[in-house]
């Protein structure tokens, strides 16, 4: 194998677990756990708004599209760079 594909496997292997790792982060603590943290403690300071109540729902009823997508598309791209 020469020194090229190597390379080419272990850029293509970074993104693949990149991904994992990214669609976990964001899907998961950026758009799941971190609205409904942040609308929590608006309700405790008591500045909860209607808007704030449908940004959280929005982003939690996504999560796991965006989540999903990250999980499609960075495999995709790691393979690509491993041909």
């Amino acid at each position: 194998m020469k020194a090229k594909d190597t390379i080419k496997l272990i850029i293509g292997g970074i993104i693949i677990v990149g991904s994992f790792v990214a669609a976990a982060y964001v899907g998961i603590w950026e758009m799941f756990i971190g609205p409904i943290i942040d609308a929590c403690k608006a309700f405790d300071a008591g500045t909860l708004t209607a808007l704030m109540v449908g940004k959280t729902v929005i982003k939690c009823f996504f999560a796991s599209t965006v989540s999903a997508l990250i999980l499609w598309i960075g495999p995709v791209i790691g393979l690509r760079v491993m041909r």
